[in-house]
């Protein structure tokens, strides 16, 4: 049930969006509001994803791709932990902000821009980068030798080893056209209305979103029983999860519905310590769960995976809004590489992994090196496309290096 890594969007906000409020109260963000803390705690989670891919190589739970002769018991909880709430923030954050953009823009215009933004460097990704992970995983497993003849075997079965960590492009692309053509045709299926309906019955009721909660849960499980009897668990050589599409969709749901009520929003963002108590030993739990065998363990992690999405992203926006909000040098640099960073990282990672396969290192000490060596030449190459208008449209689908107050990628 492992998967390869999963992306998100920008943090700042320019709109003038109209939304119920509490009580039937208005919101008007002021123009020009920037929510610092959002695009940090964007490019945290998206930088994490350096770590994260290190210790897929030296994680015992399971074997990756490139897979290290020697293991890390903390490289693979911090695989495990990590992996139970980073992608649902990254899609919870997109949802929010899909939300808020295809308010301002309408669903036509905002969606052919996601179309761009999102299927230009995923096109490219495809092109240039898969090959290089390909190539790097056949060494891997069979030496220099194996390069050319394992990329041939390759482009005869595309599976996973070919997206690794960019499904979440396509799952994003999904999501977002989901939405525009919701939003598009929001009349006739009384979709706002429908939306009111629901928020007002849980202000009314909180225990309502609580077990609207845990339905999000059972809704995941039974996603995921339902691919299991139809033998489709796992699609396109396992590139499309059905169960995980609808967790993290349901999660992309949530944060549509935070940013439908910005008083929802605001609440979302201030800490709720026991929610906090919650989130913590909730997702260590998830984590037991998903290295597991069998079908009752498989059927926890599904129930899990949404509600440890949601709560982690409180946790997390709360921290990000008590502790991150205020924009600094080092933060616009993060903020500002993070995109080319996750697409170019693997490559880098998976190649200086099959290197140190022939050197006897502490994996610790490997693990160090790995991720600094990748993080540092990820970034020099974001610094090095951003000199060409056509390789900033390949890597980030503007034909100019975005500017952050319009980069809502996710």
């Amino acid at each position: 049930m492992q998967h390869h890594g999963r992306k998100v969007l920008s943090a700042t906000v320019n709109p003038r969006v109209q939304a119920a409020g509490m009580g039937g109260m208005t919101f008007h963000p002021p123009a020009g509001q920037r929510w610092d803390y959002l695009d940090q705690l964007r490019a945290i989670l998206m930088l994490a994803g350096v770590p994260y891919h290190v210790g897929l190589v030296y994680a015992s739970h399971a074997t990756w791709i490139v897979a290290s002769p020697e293991h890390s018991l903390a490289a693979t909880w911090f695989v495990q932990f990590t992996h139970t709430f980073r992608m649902p923030v990254f899609f919870l954050l997109a949802g929010l902000f899909g939300m808020l953009m295809v308010r301002r823009r309408g669903a036509i215009t905002w969606g052919r821009d996601r179309l761009r933004r999102l299927g230009i460097p995923l096109v490219t990704a495809l092109l240039i980068l898969s090959p290089l992970m390909v190539m790097a995983t056949a060494v891997g497993q069979g030496g220099m030798a194996n390069a050319l003849p394992g990329l041939l075997h390759a482009l005869r079965n595309f599976d996973s080893g070919w997206t690794v960590h960019l499904w979440f492009l396509i799952y994003l692309l999904l999501y977002c056209g989901l939405l525009a053509a919701l939003w598009q045709f929001r009349k006739p299926l009384r979709l706002e209305q429908g939306l009111f309906a629901f928020q007002n019955a849980v202000e009314r009721h909180p225990t309502l979103g609580v077990l609207a909660l845990l339905g999000l849960g059972a809704a995941t499980v039974m996603a995921g029983a339902v691919a299991k009897l139809l033998n489709a668990s796992y699609l396109l050589g396992g590139i499309f999860v059905p169960a995980e599409f609808v967790a993290n969709g349901l999660v992309f749901l949530c944060g549509a519905l935070l940013a439908y009520r910005p008083a929802w929003l605001q609440a979302f963002t201030r800490p709720c310590w026991p929610v906090w108590a919650i989130a913590v030993p909730g997702a260590v739990l998830m984590a037991l769960c998903q290295e597991r065998d069998g079908s009752l363990a498989r059927a926890a992690t599904y129930f899990l995976m949404p509600i440890i999405g949601i709560l982690f992203s409180h946790l997390l926006f709360s921290a990000a809004r008590r502790w991150l909000d205020r924009a600094t040098p080092l933060s616009r640099a993060m903020v500002d590489g993070a995109m080319t960073i996750y697409l170019v990282h693997v490559v880098l990672v998976l190649w200086l992994a099959v290197a140190f396969r022939e050197i006897a290192l502490p994996p610790a000490i490997e693990i160090l090196i790995i991720i600094t060596l990748s993080a540092v030449l990820s970034y020099g190459f974001h610094r090095l496309i951003r000199r060409s208008p056509l390789l900033t449209l390949l890597f980030s689908g503007t034909r100019a290096a975005p500017r952050l107050e319009e980069d809502t990628r996710l």
